[in-house]
């Protein structure tokens, strides 16, 4: 199924790519990021992405799970139906892989079982004639699965216990009831037992997921005088308001082919949009929009603009999206239709289509909506309180939206235009917002303690000129997880020989210098025991069996039979470790891994000599000083071996300066 799947086609479906050397790079969908951390490698023999920031990596496979929080015979079928694979067998699915499973069944029945009363000559006749009169075609109602809830209590619930006692007769597996429950698609009823429909007497729009699979529904009413006039499903497991957008998984190709997308606020204005061929518009559910919503737009577009009514609460919402985007990296402008008209209602009209394209042409930045505010407040003010008022709540509201995170040209522009219509100088305004910036709290300094050492340096002590830095020195020390007691320069030296391994595996059977004329094989200068932290030794076991083996292992190979996720991460993440240091280095790939294992060696040599046992301070100098003295006779003419020490630190030189008082010539 992997070798099946395109990868970057699979990733480039749900956030945008772009290619940078032979990789596709693009913001991280799980985590908040800012700068492109998130990358797809596909030269290797086995494909897999990896996130070098929040150390996300894996499969196609791995990305199904992860993105759509699929079990992993979900991502399985899905990748399958994608490719036109037809699986066989049977996967077992987990508890809660089997509950989700339920659910997405039972939106999925119910959805279908709407759409086939629209359709159907007698139930469907009065809201086809609704859908018409609004304008919205055939191919539309088939594209977003329109549907209608006939006008009865218990219509559908009836249908799913019919569907459960067939299923029961032909010893068949059924959709559970109360997957319908917890889907709100049923509600108990207040008195007695039974259940009776949410969903009665009204036209409904089936609420999708980025695959497109139902997972909510929004109900308008048919009668005129029916409250309320929309009626969208609560909050269940499947559907959270605040990440979702209508129509995301129609509109989603368009936007990240154009880079742009269009927010409107209801479904029939994307509907509408839509119809007159701009597919790349989504619009919010009855909810302002929030930061999950800005981030799922900000890893597929640069781009957004913003289409919201001209009354009071559209503004309100378009203020509340200024204050959702302003730090974001996308490029937001607010557009107002004319005559306060909705897309909808202004699609319909003879030159509705123009008006609209126009409309957007002129919709202003985000920035220009601020300053267009706050000059209405001011120009309104009266006398030079209230002018000095309506400033200080303009320099308020910038500091709450974290002006000071906005890049300089940005900055310049906004505090330009405020000066220009108050006469006030840019850099009184800059110190004004510096004056509302909070300090950040001081973080915690957590210090370990160390046993003392014979005249060594604190902590707060600075090295003069002409100390000598210990190279060799062990650093901090800190505890794998589950080996040694093993130092931070150590681990490092560690990261680096095994990342140059994971990036290119040729080269643990390049020769390098292993002292005394003896040339080995990288991988024998530094074999799996030698790698102390435990989880760099099972990737180095992995690895260099499989090399010893005559394989040359894929990193992609070796993410798949990673025993965790931690496994894999860290694979990924030193893959990519490797890919820098070579890139950066201008020494050969060869005499860098000789550098590198030299350096690993010689470190493992100095901390076994530095953590030999019999070494404590209770065994007084002179025994400590004999001890060294046969260990050094032992180990023999190895420099590697012996630590620095300190040279005595030259006394402060005085030196006299030339006077420069005039000089007596009498």
């Amino acid at each position: 199924m992997i070798a099946a799947t395109d990868l970057v086609a699979l990733v480039g479906e749900h956030l945008q790519l772009r290619p940078k050397g032979r990789e596709h790079v693009g913001l991280c969908p799980f985590h908040e990021d800012s700068r492109p951390s998130f990358s797809v490698i596909t030269h290797k023999e086995s494909p897999f992405y990896n996130c070098f920031a929040c150390g996300k990596a894996g499969s196609a496979i791995d990305f199904m799970m992860e993105f759509h929080k699929m079990s992993f015979p979900e991502a399985l079928k899905a990748l399958a139906e994608r490719a036109g694979i037809e699986l066989s067998g049977t996967i077992e699915e987990s508890e809660e892989g089997t509950r989700r499973k339920d659910l997405l069944e039972a939106s999925d029945a119910a959805a279908r079982w709407y759409r086939r009363h629209l359709l159907d000559e007698k139930t469907g006749e009065l809201a086809r004639e609704t859908l018409l009169r609004r304008g919205i075609n055939e191919a539309m109602s088939e594209q977003f699965m329109l549907g209608v809830a006939p006008d009865e209590w218990d219509g559908l619930a009836t249908k799913v216990l019919d569907l459960k006692n067939h299923a029961r007769m032909g010893d068949r597996p059924s959709i559970p009831f109360e997957a319908f429950v917890k889907t709100a698609l049923l509600r108990p009823r207040n008195g007695g037992d039974g259940h009776y429909d949410t969903f009665r007497n009204r036209l409904i729009f089936p609420i999708g997921d980025e695959l497109g699979r139902p997972i909510a529904f929004g109900g308008r009413a048919i009668k005129p005088g029916d409250e309320p006039k929309y009626l969208n499903s609560p909050e269940n497991p499947l559907f959270d308001k605040s990440r979702t957008l209508y129509a995301f998984h129609l509109a989603k190709k368009a936007i990240i082919d154009e880079g742009h997308a269009i927010v409107v606020e209801g479904y029939t204005d994307a509907i509408a949009c839509h119809q007159a061929g701009i597919t790349n518009v989504v619009a919010t559910l009855g909810t302002a929009l929030t930061r999950q919503h800005a981030r799922r737009l900000e890893r597929i577009c640069t781009r957004v603009t913003l289409v919201f009514d001209g009354d009071t609460a559209g503004q309100r919402a378009a203020d509340r999206a200024v204050e959702v985007f302003f730090n974001s990296k996308i490029d937001l402008s607010i557009c107002t239709l004319p005559g306060g008209a909705d897309p909808d209602g202004l699609l319909k009209e003879d030159d509705g289509e123009q008006q609209f394209h126009d409309a957007l042409a002129k919709a202003r930045d985000v920035l220009d909506h601020l300053v267009t505010g706050f000059r209405i407040n001011y120009t309104a003010s009266v006398g030079v309180s209230g002018r000095q008022q309506a400033i200080e709540a303009m320099l308020d509201r910038l500091s709450g939206l974290g002006f000071d995170a906005l890049d300089g040209v940005r900055r310049h522009l906004v505090l330009d235009r405020i000066g220009s219509l108050t006469g006030m100088k840019e850099l009184d305004l800059a110190r004004a917002l510096a004056s509302r910036r909070r300090p950040k709290p001081a973080e915690p300094r957590v210090s370990t303690p160390a046993p003392a050492a014979a005249d060594a340096p604190s902590d707060n002590d600075e090295a003069e000129i002409g100390d000598l830095v210990d190279d060799h020195g062990i650093g901090s020390l800190q505890a794998t997880p589950n080996g040694p007691t093993l130092s931070v320069r150590h681990r490092e030296a560690e990261r680096r020989v095994l990342s140059l391994f994971l990036f290119d595996p040729e080269l643990a059977r390049v020769s390098v210098d292993a002292g005394e004329g003896t040339m080995l094989p990288a991988g024998e200068l530094c074999p799996a025991i030698q790698f102390l932290d435990a989880s760099h030794r099972i990737l180095a076991e992995q690895l260099l069996d499989a090399i010893d083996a005559g394989e040359t292992p894929d990193v992609g190979r070796l993410l798949l039979d990673a025993p965790d996720d931690s496994i894999g991460s860290l694979a990924a993440e030193l893959y990519r470790l490797g890919q820098d240091i070579l890139d950066n280095s201008e020494l050969t790939p060869n005499e860098l891994l000789g550098n590198l294992c030299s350096e690993l060696h010689q470190i493992a040599q100095i901390e076994r000599f530095n953590n030999t046992p019999g070494t404590d301070a209770d065994s007084g100098p002179a025994e400590q000083l004999k001890r060294r003295m046969n260990q050094l006779i032992e180990r023999g003419p190895d420099k590697a071996s012996h630590a620095r020490v300190p040279r005595p630190r030259r006394p402060m030189r005085m030196t006299a300066t030339k006077s420069k008082r005039p000089r007596d010539n009498r």
